[in-house]
């Protein structure tokens, strides 16, 4: 009976416990973003740190505003994640004081380190802002289902690429596709990185890395279409070829083809 009572103890102890950190979370306010609510800022640009032609200016109240709902669930750490940041954030106060912030996308646990910060502080900020402000931008242009339509279709190309050369060493490029530099964001990158380690292929920035090195150029896309060409370099005969990528999103999926002569429909 003591043993039942003491295990009953034990469990309302965890229970309230986890409660309390739950409603911590709730209840948690930072106040050191009180001077983004939409009275003291003028306008906030957004700017791609891959895509220097990419930014969008924010004036609008209710998008400020939600922004700030945002950042005052920020929690303060001590380092920033090992991702390299995607966006530059620009706050421009009324009285024309200019404050600069770095944010990488894809990131939710303080574990991950800090995702928005400046040369001051490093706060972990959830993905609301991903999800409510960054992905409304990109809705209407962006391919769906991104990762797999982009990098799923690289990984295809990759694989044949494998086929016809099973003896030489395989790096590949996207840091110069320009096309898509906009949309590349650093947790994918990871991710897609990731994938090609499986596959005994290197990520590389430059085309001088390895026996081959694929550069992947993309030549048009849409939400369901996507069409690249991959430059593919020869190290060691000195030569180039190409291959080409053809990846349509059918029936709630990806389909695509990658071939050695210019596919119809290209």
């Amino acid at each position: 009976m003591m043993k039942r009572l003491t295990k009953t103890f034990l469990l309302l102890i965890i229970i309230s416990m986890t409660g309390c950190q739950s409603l911590l979370k709730l209840t948690y306010q930072n106040e050191d973003f009180e001077w983004v609510k939409p009275e003291n800022l003028a306008k906030v640009v957004i700017q791609s740190t891959r895509d220097i032609g990419f930014r969008f200016v924010v004036t609008d109240i209710d998008t400020i505003d939600e922004l700030y709902e945002s950042l005052s669930a920020a929690l303060p750490v001590d380092e920033v994640s090992g991702l390299e940041p995607d966006y530059i954030f620009e706050f421009t106060t009324y009285e024309n004081e200019v404050l600069k912030y770095y944010y990488t996308t894809g990131i939710g646990s303080q574990e991950s380190g800090g995702n928005f910060y400046n040369d001051d502080k490093i706060y972990v900020v959830l993905n609301r802002i991903d999800n409510s402000l960054i992905k409304n931008v990109f809705a209407l242009r962006k391919p769906q289902d991104f990762f797999s339509g982009y990098y799923g279709s690289i990984l295809q190309a990759v694989e044949r690429v494998q086929e016809d050369f099973a003896d030489k060493s395989i790096g590949v490029m996207i840091n110069e596709d320009k096309e898509m530099l906009k949309f590349q964001m650093s947790h994918e990158i990871l991710d897609f990185n990731l994938e090609l380690n499986k596959m005994g292929v290197h990520p590389v920035y430059t085309d001088r890395e390895q026996d081959l090195v694929m550069n992947i150029n993309t030549q048009g896309y849409k939400t369901s279409l996507f069409k690249g060409v991959v430059e593919l370099r020869d190290n060691q005969k000195k030569r180039n070829s190409r291959y080409y990528i053809l990846s349509e999103y059918v029936d709630d999926q990806w389909k695509t083809q990658v071939s050695d002569e210019l596919p119809e429909g290209f």
